[in-house]
């Protein structure tokens, strides 16, 4: 074992910790995707007022290759090791792809396993510093050391260098990341002590502007009550929720001067809620757009229900329990449809999923009433503005 490791109180979560390793130490929260190829890559962007859309690391190849030296602190374990790493810069990705956020938003970095994430401020992302690395010390970079693309982002706390990245997306707020959520660091900034060490050797010092990870504070209850306004902007990034209108009465007037009645007798309208395996997603969204259902919302989220959890055996030698995750990845899809359509989307939906009979972990489905809906652009409704 390396000198110097100090082990938190949480070291026992941990799916692997190994601090024998060569090259630097090995830590996973959660357990380590498959092995990829770099050309096989794929990583979805999206920005703040854009839909999200996937990009082939072959579609990057006309961006300048960088080689930077930094060290890599893991603050938490106590532990530093100085790294060459090859790779491009973020913010030559952002500028080629058109992607941008609030001046004062947030990036979140997720992880190809979708559970982990961290963000950065504009300002922290934007940094000539902060790589998307595919090499390390002049070899490929490992898989587990999160090849073959991870983030590298020298200036903060090791867990901010998100391994095996799989989506980018814009945030006006921040995102706030995995490891303050589940209480095992609060600040990302390297401490004084790390920055004294390598001083006048590195520039570790963190950008000029905005920061990440502002004070924290959580209601006390597990469930976040948020209005619809603000679940709105928090899905800037991705595609958003459904936003339910109530029913509108009294008189407006359009661009033309053209004054409409608001209150409308519609269709009788349906919200099919489907909680499904992450491993599904693809094969979900083919299904339905193959029954012609190609109007729907969804993205990943973290869920729990009967399964409580999912323990796996730990590597740590002086843990024998194994750890455990109590919120497993889930796939979210949202459809407002005609009622006359619920049982043929339920029916594709669970034909798509169905593993087989009893099966755990399938998935579940919801529906619920829609009393009005509007289009936006030509102020449709009901049915006519759901499709």
């Amino acid at each position: 074992m390396r000198s110097g490791i100090s082990l938190p109180k949480f070291a026992n979560r941990f799916f692997r910790a190994d601090f024998e390793a060569e090259l630097m130490p090995v830590l996973s929260l959660y357990p380590i995707p498959a092995p990829m190829d770099l050309e096989s890559t794929q990583i979805d962007i999206c920005g703040q007022h854009q839909h999200p859309h996937p990009v082939s690391w072959s579609a990057l190849s006309s961006l300048p290759r960088v080689t930077l030296k930094q060290p890599f602190v893991c603050q938490i374990f106590n532990w530093s090791e100085e790294i060459t790493w090859e790779g491009i810069r973020l913010v030559d990705l952002l500028d080629f792809l058109k992607v941008d956020t609030d001046p004062e938003g947030y990036f979140a970095v997720h992880s190809r396993d979708r559970i982990y994430f961290e963000g950065l401020s504009r300002d922290e992302a934007r940094d000539p510093r902060v790589l998307l690395a595919y090499a390390l010390n002049g070899n490929p970079l490992p898989a587990v050391h999160g090849g073959p693309l991870r983030l590298v982002v020298p200036f903060l706390q090791g867990y901010k260098s998100v391994k095996w990245i799989r989506a980018i997306y814009a945030y006006r707020h921040d995102p706030v990341g995995t490891k303050r959520l589940l209480g095992q660091s609060e600040r990302s900034p390297l401490n004084e002590t790390w920055r004294k060490k390598y001083a006048g050797a590195y520039d570790i010092l963190p950008p000029e502007g905005r920061t990440g990870d502002p004070p924290l504070s959580l209601p006390s209850t597990s469930v976040v009550q948020n209005t619809e306004e603000d679940r709105v902007d928090e899905m800037n990034g991705t595609q958003a929720l459904p936003v339910v209108f109530p029913p509108l009465e009294g008189k407006i007037e359009s661009k033309s001067g053209d004054v409409k009645k608001t209150k409308h007798k519609v269709g009788r309208l349906k919200e099919l809620i489907a909680i499904l395996r992450p491993e599904k997603h693809e094969l979900t969204r083919q299904a339905l757009e193959a029954a012609g259902i190609t109007s729907y919302t969804t993205y990943a989220v973290l869920g729990r229900s009967h399964q409580r959890g999912l323990r796996l055996q730990s590597d740590l030698k002086e843990e024998k329990k194994g750890a455990v995750i109590k919120f497993l990845p889930k796939q979210y899809f949202s459809i407002v449809l005609p009622e006359a359509r619920l049982s043929a989307a339920i029916a594709v939906i669970m034909k798509a999923n169905r593993s087989g009979k009893g099966a755990v972990g399938d998935g579940r489905i919801f529906v619920t009433d829609i009393d009005e809906a509007v289009r936006i652009s030509n102020d449709d409704r009901g049915v006519e503005a759901a499709q």
